[in-house]
């Protein structure tokens, strides 16, 4: 039972502020193209503003919940909170490329701080029982972000401009700044202890200790390769389908409500297959051949040049390679918390961390290659699936290894 006797923030202020600090991500995709011709930049120029956003959460992921064990869960929040509005509002001013970037990534301290401390304040002020609750609540501002973002932003870069999108982000989160202000109370009592004891050599020193591990590695490579896979389609899609196939921007988001239910389905298979004890890593290999099922799919296209076929296709392959993450991302971090019992949150820190720069990766190849963006997304899905494959296959190799020497 937790002791601790400082009330927990309403789950539905959680739930809204992991949402729209998540919607950053996602709300201004259809604007991507736009933001281009504005600054007079190419799309891979563009695409580091994903790339960048990635890349900084990869790194504010492995110290934004140290520094709330130094100097506390709610200075944390509120400040990291109050960052990411400045940072909206600055993008939605910004007349240079070089300023958004900046910006994105002060953004990605405020996301990381709000995905990584609120789970820290539901540990502090929760028993174990009401701690499931919360997190599995918590979930759903994950879900819909990618549901309702795109949509929304489609729907303001319609009728105003992709500037709009930052200015609602800000709008939406000040008087949710305003509620945290109130209902977000200290929960971490141990911080001059923390800070007597805390020693920075021995928590680098601990990642060190995690990256050296080849089991670690090849379960990082499996669910980075996914992201990045995932991430690709993010960064080049509104390019390929609006740009490429004349699909209008109201539409083209709509896409990501089937990309959403197809991550819910995965969940679902996901846990119905845990219920049923099937071991984690056979669904992570259910995980991995979903995802070569969806490159197939895509890879189906270049030999069709009906473009009504061709969205489907794309789309389609796209919704089974998000099914796959669905699949592959929980049993492998079980997997992980497992195998390091005494630096479990190390390894889940480093595997979240690699996850981010996965993601940057895959925005950077993406934008990178000098052909279509059909032909950019389909050349960079192969890699990345046989590299979750090749990771999957190392994994598989491991464990047989370890029931021939047990047996």
């Amino acid at each position: 039972m937790n002791t601790n006797s400082v009330r927990p923030p309403p789950v539905i202020l959680m739930v809204l502020l992991l949402f729209s600090t998540q919607a950053c991500t996602d709300i201004f995709l259809s604007g991507l193209p736009l933001i281009s011709r504005e600054f007079g930049v190419s799309m891979g120029v563009s695409n580091l503003t994903i790339s960048v956003y990635n890349y900084s959460q990869a790194f504010f992921v492995l110290f934004i919940g140290i520094v709330s064990e130094l100097w506390g869960r709610r200075s944390v929040v509120l400040s990291c909170l109050l960052v990411h509005i400045a940072a909206s509002v600055w993008i939605a001013l910004c007349t240079t490329m070089p300023a958004m970037i900046v910006m994105r990534a002060a953004q990605a301290l405020g996301s990381a701080a709000i995905y990584i401390v609120l789970r820290l304040v539901i540990k502090d002020t929760m028993d174990k029982k009401a701690q499931i609750h919360a997190t599995g609540l918590l979930v759903l501002g994950l879900v819909l972000s990618p549901i309702l973002a795109p949509v929304l932003g489609a729907w303001i870069v319609k009728v105003s401009n992709w500037r709009n999108c930052f200015w609602a982000i800000a709008l939406f989160e000040v008087p949710l700044f305003a509620w945290a202000w109130v209902a977000v109370r200290e929960s971490n009592h141990r911080q001059k202890e923390f800070r007597a004891e805390f020693s920075m050599k021995t928590h680098v020193l601990n990642y060190c200790s995690v990256l050296k591990n080849s089991y670690f590695l090849s379960l990082a490579l499996i669910v980075g390769s996914a992201f990045a896979a995932f991430y690709a389609f993010i960064s080049i899609s509104s390019f390929m389908y609006i740009n490429q196939y004349g699909i209008k921007e109201t539409d083209y988001a709509y896409l990501f409500i089937g990309i959403a239910l197809a991550y819910l389905l995965g969940n679902r298979v996901m846990s119905k297959l845990n219920a049923n004890n099937v071991a984690p890593q056979h669904i992570v290999g259910i995980g991995i051949y979903t995802s070569l099922l969806g490159t197939t799919v895509i890879l189906a296209q270049i030999f069709t040049r009906d473009t009504l076929l061709t969205v489907g296709l794309m789309t389609v392959g796209t919704c089974l390679l998000r099914l796959a993450t669905a699949l592959i991302n929980p049993p492998v971090q079980v997997m992980v918390t497992n195998h390091f019992r005494d630096q479990g949150a190390h390894a889940l820190g480093l595997l979240t961390c690699i996850q981010y720069c996965f993601a940057g990766i895959g925005t950077m190849v993406v934008s990178d290659l000098s052909f279509l963006p059909s032909t950019n997304f389909t050349i960079s899905t192969v890699v990345f699936i046989t590299l979750s494959l090749t990771g999957y296959l190392f994994v598989s190799r491991k464990a047989l290894t370890n029931r021939t020497v047990t047996g």
